[in-house]
C-alpha cells in the first residue's frame, strides 16, 4: 500500500471519528457541555499533518514525470537540459527535507511547519522556472499538433497553480490557432 492510500485512509477514518461523534451528540437527549474546538484538537493537527503529506506526495509524483520530458523544435535541446536541471534541483529539495531528523507525522514537532513551508517555497520557484520553459517551449512550436503535444508531455503538472496561470494565456492562442486551421480546413473542403 502506498504512502498516498494510507493517508487517505487515516483521513477517513478521522473524519468518520468526527461524523460519529457529532451524530451521537446530535442523538443525546442530555446536552454535552465539551467544547468541540477543543475536544478535536489533536485530532484536527493530526488531519492537516497528512494533507501536507499528501501534498508533499502528489508534489513528488508529479515533478518525477519530468525525468521522461524530451523537447523538440528549435530551443527543444536547451529546454530539455533546463527541465533536467529544474528535475535535479526538485529531487535535491526532496531530499533535503526527509533528512530531517523527526519522525513527520509526529505533531509535536512544530519545526515540520517551518520545514515544510521552505520545501513548498523552494517547489513555487521551481514551478516558475518550469512555467517559464513550458511557455517558451510553446511558443517555439510551430504547429498546433506540436504544442497540444507539448501540453501532452506535461500531463499532471499543468495542474499546479503557477503553471495553470501561465498556460491561461496560451490557451487563447491555441483557440484561436485552432479557429484559423478549421476555417482553412473548412475553405479546403
Amino acid at each position: 500500500m502506498d504512502a498516498h492510500t494510507k493517508l487517505t485512509l487515516a483521513l477517513e477514518v478521522c473524519s468518520k471519528f468526527k461524523d460519529a461523534y457529532f451524530e451521537y451528540k446530535g442523538k443525546s437527549k442530555n446536552q454535552w457541555k465539551i467544547s468541540t474546538n477543543a475536544l478535536f484538537v489533536r485530532l484536527d493537527a493530526f488531519s492537516e499533518r497528512c494533507q501536507d503529506i499528501m501534498h508533499l506526495t502528489g508534489t513528488i509524483q508529479q515533478f518525477n514525470k519530468l525525468q521522461k520530458i524530451e523537447i523538440g523544435n528549435t530551443k527543444g535541446k536547451t529546454m530539455t537540459a533546463t527541465i533536467m536541471q529544474i528535475y535535479t534541483e526538485f529531487n535535491k529539495a526532496v531530499e533535503d527535507f526527509m533528512t530531517v531528523t523527526y519522525d513527520i507525522m509526529d505533531i509535536e514537532k512544530r519545526e515540520f511547519d517551518d520545514d515544510f513551508f521552505k520545501f513548498r517555497q523552494r517547489i513555487k520557484e521551481l514551478e516558475r522556472r518550469l512555467a517559464s520553459v513550458l511557455t517558451q517551449s510553446f511558443d517555439d512550436c510551430d504547429t498546433i499538433i506540436g504544442k497540444f503535444k507539448l501540453l501532452e508531455s506535461f500531463e499532471g503538472l499543468l495542474t499546479r497553480p503557477i503553471i495553470q496561470d501561465e498556460l491561461e494565456r496560451k490557451q487563447i492562442t491555441l483557440l484561436e490557432l485552432y479557429k484559423q486551421d478549421l476555417k482553412i480546413t473548412q475553405q479546403i473542403f
